[in-house]
C-alpha cells in the first residue's frame, strides 16, 4: 500500500507544482474517497491530511476523511474537521453526506448551537428527502425558533404526490398529531394507501385510524378499517385491532360492546402474528374491568393472561384490594403492627409517616406525622388499611433525607420495615417569592396538571423536593375537590360548561350517566349525548369571561372525546373570537434540565411525554410574558399518561427513595411553576387544579388539587372536600366577574371591593387593562 499512497502524493505534488491546483484536488478527492470505498481507510487518512477546504473538491475531501476518522472509532476528530468548514461563509449550500450531517447537527444541539443547527437542517433535509432521521431532526431543532405550524406547512410543501413519498408523510403526521391537529393528519397522510405488501402499509393505516380516533370520528375508523379488510387485510388481525383502538382512544361503538370485542379479540390470539397486539388486548381487557366496577372478572382476566404476556406495571395486588373493596367504617379492623428497623446511623434522626388510612381518607393533604428516632433498633406504629398505601421519609440527624418508601398494612399482622440508609440527598433551595410590583390589573393564570395527585404531592413534600409547592400551599388558599366521576371528560365539561342550580328533570339524569360514561376508558364519548341539543344550553366559562373587555386562553387540549371549548383560540375582548398563535407540540430537555431530572429519559415514551410538557410550560410563559391574555386555562395532559405508565412502582411495594420518572415530572413542573411564578405581578393570582387523582396504576381517585396564590388571597384550607363543579364561579370571581354559577366552596374568599395593588377602588369589576 505504501508504494501506491506515494505514487499518489507524488502525482498529486508534480499536479499541484504545474498550477492546476484545481485539478489536484479534484485528483486528491477522488483518491481519497475511492480509498474510503475501498475500505483502505488508513491510506484515505494519508491522502487527505491536507486540502479539506469548504469550497470546491475539498468539501469531498473533507467528507471522505471524515468517513475514514469514523470508520476508525474517531469521532471527535471528524467533528473537529467539519465543524469549522460548515461554519464558514462560503459554507452555506454545502449539504455533506446524511451521516456527516446528522452528526454535526446532534453536535451542535448538543452544544447548544441551536441556530447553525436549525440552518444546516433547514438545507440539508430537502436534499436528503428520504432520510426519515434528518426529516425528524429539521422538525426537532427549527420549530423552537418559529411558527411551528408555518414550518409543518413549509416542510409538507416538498411532498409530492407520489407512493415514494409515503414514509416523509408519516413523519409529518405524527408532527401534526402530537399538536392535536388531527385533521391536518389525515389531510397529510393522503387518501391513497400503500400496497399491502409495502413495510409501511400497516403504519400508515394505523397513523390515519390514530388521527381519527383521535378526533372522535368512529363513522371513519370504520370506514378506514373496512377499506384495509378490503385491500387484502387480516380479518382476523383488524378485528383485534378494531377492539385494541376503540379501548385505548375510548371509543364507543353502539352495536358492540368493547369488552366483549376485547374478549373476542384474545379467543383469537393464537392467530395474530403482532404479540404487542396480544399483551395490549389482555391489558386493556382487565384495565376496562375494573373501571366499569367489574373486579371479580378483572382478577380473572389477570390470572388468565399472567402465562401469556408480561403484565409488568399491573399489580395482582391492587385487584385483589378492588375486590375486597373499601372496609365497613362502622366494622371492627385489627390494625397492623409496622415496625421499622433503624440502623445507628440514623439515631437521633425523624421518622416522617403519612397519616392513618381514617384520616388520608378524610384529608388526604394533610401533613405527615414526626416521629422521633432517639435511638438505633426498632420504632413502632399501629396501622389501619386504606384504599393507599403510607408513605414514609426517614432523615438523619442533620435533616437530610436518607430514605424513603410505602408499605400496605396488613390487618393482625406484624410487618417490618429495613430501612437501607441511601447517601445524603440534597434539598433543593426553598423558593423565594420575586413577584414585581403589581399595576393594577389581576390576570389568572391556571394550570391544571392532568391527574395530579395529593398524595405524591404530599410525598414529596415530605422528602423537601417540592420547594414552590411548599409556598403555594402554605401562603395560599387550597382545598381537596372531590371530582366525581373521576374521569377527565367529565372534569373538564364541568369546568368550562358551568350552570347555575336548577330542577333536574329525567333528561338531565340520563344525560348526566351518559357523560360518567364517556369518562370510561370503555366509552370515551357520551352515548346520550344527543340529549344536550335539547337541555338548555349552558354558558361557556371562556366566552363568559370574555365577553367584555377581558381576553382569556383556552389551552385545555379538548379533542373529540373531550369537550371543553376549541384548543388553542382566544376569546375576547367583546367576545371576539380568534386562534392563539401556533405553540410548539414539544421541547427537547435542556441539558441542564437533564441533569436535574434524569429519568424523564427513562424511554421512548416518557421522553416525548416529558418534552410535550416542556413545551406547554414554554407557551405559559410565553403568554404571561406578552401580556395580552387576562385569563389562561393550561392543562399538562401528559402527566396523566407518565402516571398511569409509571405509579405501580410507587404503589406500596417497599422502598423507593422517591425515584422514578412518575416523582421527577412532579419535580420538574414544581421547577417550572416557580419560573413561571417570577413572571408575574403581585396582582396576578396563579391557580393550580387537578382533574382528579390516582389510586393504582388502572384506577383514578376522586380527590383532586386546588390551590390559589397572590397577594389578596386568604390562606388557608377550604373545609371537607366542595366539588369541582363549583370551581368555574371561583375563577371568574377572581377577575371580578358575578355569575350564578354553582358555588361548593371550594375557591377563596373573595372581597368584591379588593382591588390590585394601586389600583383606584372598583366594585365587582377588576379592570382587564387598558385598550
Amino acid at each position: 500500500m505504501r508504494w501506491r499512497v506515494a505514487l499518489i502524493l507524488g502525482l498529486l505534488s508534480i499536479a499541484s507544482a504545474g498550477g492546476c491546483r484545481d485539478d489536484a484536488l479534484e485528483a486528491q478527492a477522488q483518491a481519497t474517497c475511492e480509498a474510503v470505498d475501498a475500505e483502505r481507510f488508513d491510506e484515505a487518512l494519508t491522502l487527505s491530511g491536507s486540502g479539506s477546504s469548504a469550497v470546491g473538491a475539498g468539501r469531498r475531501i473533507a467528507e471522505c476523511r471524515c468517513i475514514a476518522l469514523l470508520s476508525l472509532g474517531d469521532r471527535d476528530g471528524c467533528t473537529a474537521l467539519l465543524d469549522p468548514l460548515l461554519r464558514a461563509p462560503e459554507a452555506q449550500d454545502w449539504v455533506p453526506h446524511a451521516v456527516l450531517t446528522k452528526l454535526i447537527l446532534r453536535t451542535w444541539q448538543a452544544s447548544g448551537q441551536s441556530e447553525a443547527a436549525a440552518a444546516l437542517a433547514a438545507r440539508a433535509a430537502p436534499v436528503h428527502r428520504e432520510d426519515l432521521d434528518l426529516l425528524q431532526l429539521e422538525l426537532m431543532l427549527r420549530a423552537p425558533g418559529r411558527d411551528e405550524a408555518e414550518l409543518l406547512a413549509e416542510i409538507g410543501s416538498r411532498i409530492e404526490d407520489d407512493p415514494s413519498w409515503i414514509p416523509q408523510r408519516l413523519v409529518l403526521a405524527l408532527a401534526f398529531g402530537r399538536r392535536g391537529q388531527h385533521v391536518e393528519s389525515i389531510r397529510v397522510l393522503g387518501d391513497t394507501a400503500p400496497a399491502l405488501e409495502s413495510p409501511l402499509s400497516t403504519v400508515w393505516y394505523e397513523s390515519r385510524i390514530k388521527a381519527q380516533a383521535a378526533s372522535g370520528d368512529l363513522a371513519a375508523v370504520k370506514q378506514t378499517f373496512a377499506d384495509w379488510r378490503r385491500a387484502g387485510g387480516d380479518p382476523i388481525d383488524l378485528a383485534a385491532r378494531y377492539a385494541l383502538r376503540l379501548s385505548t382512544d375510548q371509543l364507543a361503538d353502539p352495536e358492540h360492546d368493547t369488552i366483549d370485542l376485547l374478549r373476542a379479540a384474545i379467543a383469537t390470539s393464537d392467530a395474530l402474528r403482532d404479540r404487542n397486539i396480544v399483551w395490549g388486548l389482555h391489558r386493556r381487557l382487565i384495565s376496562h374491568l375494573l373501571v366499569e366496577g367489574r373486579p371479580e372478572e378483572a382478577l380473572a382476566a389477570f390470572d388468565a393472561a399472567s402465562g401469556v404476556v408480561d403484565l409488568t406495571g399491573v399489580s395482582r395486588d391492587e385487584i385483589v384490594r378492588a375486590v375486597r373493596g373499601p372496609s365497613d367504617p362502622a366494622a371492627p379492623i385489627e390494625a397492623a403492627r409496622v415496625v421499622f428497623r433503624i440502623p445507628s446511623e440514623l439515631a437521633g434522626g425523624r421518622l416522617v409517616v403519612s397519616p392513618d388510612a381514617p384520616e388520608a381518607a378524610a384529608r388526604p393533604d394533610a401533613d405527615y406525622h414526626d416521629l422521633a428516632l432517639e435511638g438505633a433498633g426498632e420504632r413502632a406504629l399501629a396501622s389501619s388499611p386504606g384504599l393507599h398505601p403510607r408513605r414514609w421519609v426517614v432523615r438523619d440527624a442533620s435533616g437530610a433525607v436518607r430514605g424513603s418508601g410505602a408499605f400496605w398494612p396488613e390487618p393482625g399482622t406484624t410487618q417490618r420495615i429495613e430501612v437501607e440508609p441511601r447517601p445524603p440527598a440534597a434539598r433543593p433551595v426553598a423558593f423565594a417569592p420575586a413577584r414585581r410590583p403589581g399595576d393594577g390589573r389581576r390576570r389568572v393564570i391556571a394550570i391544571l396538571p392532568d391527574c395530579g395527585d395529593w398524595r405524591l404531592v404530599q410525598y414529596l413534600r415530605a422528602r423537601g423536593e417540592l420547594p414552590f409547592h411548599d409556598h403555594l400551599l402554605e401562603q395560599g388558599h387550597r382545598a381537596v375537590l372531590e371530582s366525581r366521576p373521576a374521569f377527565t371528560a367529565a372534569a373538564l365539561q364541568s369546568l368550562v360548561w358551568p350552570a347555575k342550580p336548577r330542577v333536574r328533570a329525567t333528561l338531565d339524569w340520563i344525560h348526566d350517566l351518559g357523560l360518567e360514561l364517556a369518562g370510561l376508558e370503555a366509552v370515551g364519548s357520551n352515548p346520550v349525548g344527543f340529549l344536550g341539543l335539547v337541555l338548555p344550553e349552558r354558558p361557556n366559562l371562556f366566552e363568559t369571561l370574555g365577553e367584555g373587555d377581558r381576553v382569556t386562553a383556552n389551552m385545555l387540549l379538548a379533542h373529540g372525546r373531550i369537550d371543553a371549548g376549541r384548543h388553542a383560540e382566544i376569546v375576547g375582548p367583546d367576545g371576539h373570537h380568534r386562534t392563539l398563535p401556533s405553540q410548539a407540540a414539544y421541547r427537547p430537555l435542556a441539558e441542564a434540565e437533564l441533569a436535574r431530572f434524569p429519568s424523564l429519559v427513562h424511554d421512548r415514551d416518557t421522553k416525548k411525554f416529558a418534552e410535550t410538557i416542556a413545551a406547554e410550560m414554554d407557551a405559559a410563559e410565553r403568554i404571561v410574558r406578552e401580556g395580552e391574555i387576562d385569563f389562561l386555562f393550561l392543562r399538562l395532559e401528559a402527566l396523566d399518561l407518565l402516571t398511569h405508565a409509571h405509579f405501580g412502582p410507587l404503589d406500596g411495594r417497599g422502598q423507593d427513595d422517591g425515584r422514578g420518572p412518575l416523582l421527577d415530572t412532579y419535580r420538574y413542573i414544581d421547577e417550572r411553576l416557580a419560573i413561571l411564578d417570577r413572571l408575574l405581578d403581585r396582582d396576578d393570582w396563579l391557580v393550580y387544579l387537578s382533574d382528579h387523582g390516582i389510586r393504582s396504576s388502572m384506577q383514578h381517585e376522586e380527590d383532586a388539587i386546588f390551590a390559589v396564590l397572590g397577594e389578596g388571597v386568604p390562606k388557608g384550607r377550604a373545609p371537607g372536600k366542595p366539588a369541582l363543579r363549583g370551581i368555574p364561579r371561583s375563577l371568574a370571581s377572581m377577575l371580578g366577574v358575578e355569575t350564578d354559577w354553582p358555588e361548593t366552596g371550594a375557591g377563596p374568599a373573595i372581597d368584591a371591593k379588593a382591588t390590585p395593588t394601586g389600583a383606584p377602588a372598583r366594585v365587582a369589576s377588576i379592570p382587564a387593562r387598558a385598550r
